[in-house]
């Protein structure tokens, strides 16, 4: 609607030429009746304009009191009929009363809602693609008749009793994560009442972390409902401590809320059929995969990734147990990379973690909020998680394993969400039943193995052993055989252990050195067994041979070299100590073989090759590796590597004095 541009200048200028044409009236009129009278042609004029000029004047000043009380006028008018706080008319001589009146008309045209645009809204909202191209459309002709500059849509979850952000509009905006209790806070306690809520000034950043938005608003809060029952809550926020809305303008934004709660149930229908969809399809998935899938391993990660998937989680890991339910065996996360190896964590996890406290108690649970339950326990490398969902693999009596999923956002899991998520922990052990896994029939030789040498040498190996059953013998059969000792260490632990905390020692410096050796022994098919804090003993021809072992073994000693040269740095940098390593390589004959009864077993290697290889370790300095002469001399004149003679050293195995050789530098 396009409202008069005339303003008090352009009436006052009709006004002034007004007076004027009437003054040359008037003293024509003079002229004309009283012929006596002595004017010249030029004094007749001027006393025209000087009267034409008074007339004009008072015209001005009847017009601008005229003006004036119709201005206050229509300002009483406009607050009555809008409800609304308008500001009045100027009362010095220079305003301008007829713009006044055309803002004042506008504003109040504005505040006046109009029924004839609710088939506009009806069909913005039927187009409407998600929750916030809605609220858009319901908060942009709110705010075409209220004065809001921003809207927030709540969404009720019954089953947890939190109201979550939906979508948002303008000025209001929520950090992500926040929700508000259903019973503990002033707008959750309005919906339950089903009534409209107006809050200012400092209450408003009490009920909602607004991110932006000026320092005084109001908010108000209408109750979305379905069939009477509640459903969200439409928060609108105008700038200004006490803001109120009209009779009229309340009926307009309850309309358009209750036409939003309409387009949002069908969204959100919409929504909720495609999710079930995509369930419904991940389920039929995993069925078809428990009679495909060869290795359980591949098809437990594609249910762990379903549970995830499902329920909106972040993490989620699957850890499976021993027969005897007192040590991990295995462990699959999403977030394999970025965590502690499963020797250092599992132990803590099943004694005092929420794993193994639905292992011992035999049932699911969910962690609405893990910084307020002490059964969680953080884990390094996987970051802040606020919600944890838990549920044991039960095969009978027996528990097989645990499934966990965790989010970072405080009660993120519902009573669905854990029945989601034990529907697809009894997949896996559907799974694991039938391509029968060896850990539920049967307690022999190769759990045994899985056990002993699990985490000692690479998955690769690892699975190529347990595939053989003969290999299996022959490996945990006491027997005598050629291999090649290297023993690794690093010194100065017991220093660092004064200016760092445990916590540190065991994230910066143990963790990073084991994973390096580890991967470095792994690669060269090596047998890793760990001694004591720092020192590491890798074994070249056990359980099984791979090519040459002593090729194998001064493989590693050169890559164990870099690492050492570049883990130095990173110490020194990062905690300002410096730590050196050292390395000694011996060959000769080991005895393997098993110690112990049931569970207690473990395997055992002995022989002067492990105890020379020690000794040359500590002969060692910084970054350096000593080989012992038997292993430079089995390698002849041919050899790709260059060694370095040092003087004479007393051997472990009490020969006398014996060479002993530097590693310099190799080719291979």
């Amino acid at each position: 609607m396009q409202l008069p541009s005339t303003n008090i200048r352009r009436i006052f200028s009709y006004a002034l030429v007004g007076g004027l044409a009437l003054g040359v009236l008037i003293v024509g009129f003079v002229r004309a009746a009283d012929l006596s009278v002595d004017l010249s042609r030029e004094g007749a004029v001027l006393l025209a304009l000087i009267v034409g000029a008074l007339v004009g004047l008072c015209f001005i000043v009847a017009i601008k009191l005229a003006l004036r009380t119709v201005a206050a006028s229509l300002h009483q008018y406009a607050v009555a009929l809008t409800e609304t706080s308008l500001p009045p008319p100027k009362t010095h001589a220079l305003g301008d009363e007829v713009a006044y009146m055309r803002n004042t008309l506008a504003r109040a045209i504005k505040n006046v809602p109009r029924p004839d645009s609710y088939p506009q809204i009806a069909q913005g909202l039927a187009m409407a693609a998600d929750t916030q191209a809605a609220l858009a459309v319901a908060a942009g002709h709110i705010a075409n008749h209220l004065q809001i500059q921003g809207a927030l849509l709540l969404i009720l979850d019954g089953e947890r009793g939190l109201l979550y952000p939906s979508a948002t509009w303008g000025q209001a905006s929520l950090p992500d994560g926040v929700t508000l209790d259903l019973y503990e806070t002033a707008i959750g306690r309005a919906l339950q009442e089903q009534r409209t809520a107006f809050y200012s000034g400092a209450q408003v950043r009490d009920l909602l972390p607004l991110q932006v938005g000026p320092e005084s608003m109001t908010l108000f809060c209408m109750p979305l409902l379905v069939r009477g029952q509640p459903f969200g809550m439409l928060c609108l926020t105008s700038a200004g401590a006490d803001v109120r809305l009209g009779g009229d303008q309340q009926a307009y934004a309850r309309s358009i809320a209750d036409m939003l709660t309409l387009a949002i149930q069908s969204t959100m229908h919409r929504m909720l059929f495609d999710r079930e969809s995509d369930r419904l399809s991940a389920f039929e998935r995993l069925g078809t995969m428990i009679d495909s899938s060869e290795r359980f391993e591949s098809a437990l990660e594609q249910v762990l990734r379903v549970a995830a998937r499902v329920t909106d989680s972040m993490h989620g890991s699957l850890l499976l147990l021993e027969p005897d339910e007192s040590r991990v065996r295995y462990r699959i996360t999403l977030k394999e990379g970025d965590l502690l190896p499963l020797s250092v964590t599992a132990g803590a996890i099943l004694k005092h973690g929420l794993a193994g406290w639905a292992l011992r108690e035999r049932r699911a649970d969910i962690v609405d909020d893990a910084e307020r339950d002490t059964r969680w326990l953080p884990v390094p490398g996987l970051g802040e998680m606020r919600s944890v969902l838990v549920v044991p693999l039960l095969y009978g009596e027996r528990a097989l394993g645990v499934l966990t999923l965790a989010d970072p956002i405080p009660r993120h899991y519902s009573m669905r969400s854990l029945a989601l998520a034990s529907a697809l922990a009894a997949y896996a052990v559907n799974i694991l039943a039938r391509m029968q896994h060896d850990a539920m029939i049967d307690s022999g030789s190769m759990v045994v193995a899985r056990r002993l040498f699990e985490g000692r040498i690479s998955a690769d190996d690892l699975n190529r052993l347990l595939a053989d059953a003969g290999a299996i013998d022959r490996a945990l059969a006491s027997q005598t055989r050629f291999a090649v000792a290297l023993f690794v260490g690093v010194r100065g632990l017991d220093r660092i252990g004064e200016h760092l905390s445990a916590d540190q020692v065991l994230t910066q410096v143990i963790t990073p050195y084991l994973e390096e050796i580890s991967a470095i022994a792994y690669e060269q098919h090596g047998y890793v067994e760990h001694y004591d804090d720092g020192n590491f003993l890798v074994v070249f021809g056990f359980p099984s041979i791979y090519g040459d072992s002593r090729i194998a073994a001064i493989k590693a000693a050169l890559a164990i070299q870099i690492v050492a040269r570049r883990l130095r740095g990173r110490w020194r940098s990062q905690i300002g100590c410096d730590l050196m390593m050292s390395v000694g390589l011996a060959p000769g004959t080991l005895t393997s073989g098993l110690v112990g009864a049931d569970l207690h077993q473990r395997y055992v290697l002995i022989g002067d090759a492990i105890r020379e290889a020690r000794r040359l370790q500590q002969l060692a300095r910084a970054d350096e590796v000593l080989v012992s002469d038997t292993l430079v001399d089995s390698l002849g004149a041919e050899s790709v590597f260059q060694f370095e003679t040092l003087a004479p050293f007393h051997s472990a195995s009490g020969d006398g004095m014996r060479a002993v050789y530097r590693l310099a530098a190799g080719r291979a």
